[in-house]
């Protein structure tokens, strides 16, 4: 690399400059006058062209020093000011976060805890989009912004991210009473060859193929399907009898089932249990506004678990 690519060469030429000498500049830098002849000599060479008149006093700058000079002026500031900007976003409690987890959760869950989040620290900003990958690929959104913290279902370790379990989520397959008065309720696998699948797929998963029970797995086939990429819209299309869904987890459900709008079917057959995770990479975990979101979400999302799981065991749902 060249001098011309040398930020501390750019910041000597400065500095120089405004010194009126290189022995003064060096004072200002802290770096040995030799050092710095060197350094500017080679910037020189580098660019093609002198950047000083010698033998003046004060340093008097050619034709083309002046026009790099202004540059460099410039540019050193820029960078001045983005380093102390930086420095500001790692130490407060302000500016952007940007939250990527999946959209049903998105909706019920994660949006509700942004509120409360930002009603203790009004300064904080939120970004809450669809994810689109799993860590770490998912740190990076669908118009190539980067994603701080990511809510998810279990995947390998990430060199550079950390991941903490917040929970299991379990799933329940259910239909609507209107659905199952017209239909009839399927109590196994096989059942489903005749009746309406409603299933949903998305970046991150695909529709459910398979069933498990006490240790056994059964293929998963139906009479013919309706998909969705929307849990919140298969949601309400098993509210209107449309059809069974075997992967609608028990946090979008669990209420509907004791309330008796939906009714769990297919006798303890379901789709494996996943469990979850909110991850962040390491880098950002520097910035105390992302570090104390982590913390507080994690806490928050284990207290909801908790109580999910109190409620849908005194249920009977597990």
């Amino acid at each position: 690399m060249g001098r011309e690519m040398d930020l501390n060469a750019w910041r000597l030429m400065v500095e120089t400059v405004k010194a009126g000498s290189v022995n003064a500049a060096c004072d200002h830098l802290n770096i040995e006058p030799s050092t710095a002849s060197r350094v500017i000599k080679a910037l020189e060479r580098d660019l093609g062209f002198e950047l000083f008149y010698r033998n003046t006093r004060p340093v008097t700058l050619t034709t083309m020093g002046q026009v790099a000079f202004e540059q460099a002026q410039h540019l050193i500031e820029e960078h001045t000011r983005m380093m102390s900007k930086l420095r500001t976003d790692i130490d407060e409690m302000s500016g952007m976060i940007r939250v990527a987890t999946y959209g049903g959760i998105a909706a019920l869950e994660v949006a509700p805890l942004m509120v409360k989040f930002q009603q203790i620290y009004p300064d904080i900003e939120f970004d809450l989009v669809e994810l689109m990958a799993p860590p770490p690929k998912g740190f990076i959104d669908s118009e190539g912004k980067s994603v701080d913290v990511i809510l998810s279902y279990q995947e390998n370790e990430v060199p550079g991210v950390r991941g903490w379990y917040v929970g299991d989520m379990p799933f329940i397959p259910c239909a609507s009473p209107n659905y199952l008065r017209r239909h009839g309720m399927p109590r196994y696998p096989d059942d489903c060859e005749r009746h309406i699948g409603l299933t949903y797929s998305s970046a991150l998963r695909s529709p459910a193929n398979f069933l498990v029970k006490d240790g056994q797995r059964l293929p998963l086939k139906w009479k013919n399907t309706i998909a969705f990429h929307s849990v919140l819209a298969l949601k309400n299309a098993l509210f209107l009898g449309a059809g069974v869904a075997v992967d609608m987890s028990l946090y979008h459900t669990y209420k509907e089932i004791i309330e008796g709008t939906l009714e769990p079917v297919l006798s303890g057959w379901h789709v494996p249990t996943k469990e979850c995770f909110t991850y962040a990479q390491e880098d950002s975990l520097q910035c105390r506004r992302i570090i104390t979101f982590v913390e507080w979400l994690v806490e928050r999302q284990r207290e909801t678990f908790t109580k999910l799981r109190k409620e849908i065991t005194s249920a009977g749902l597990l």
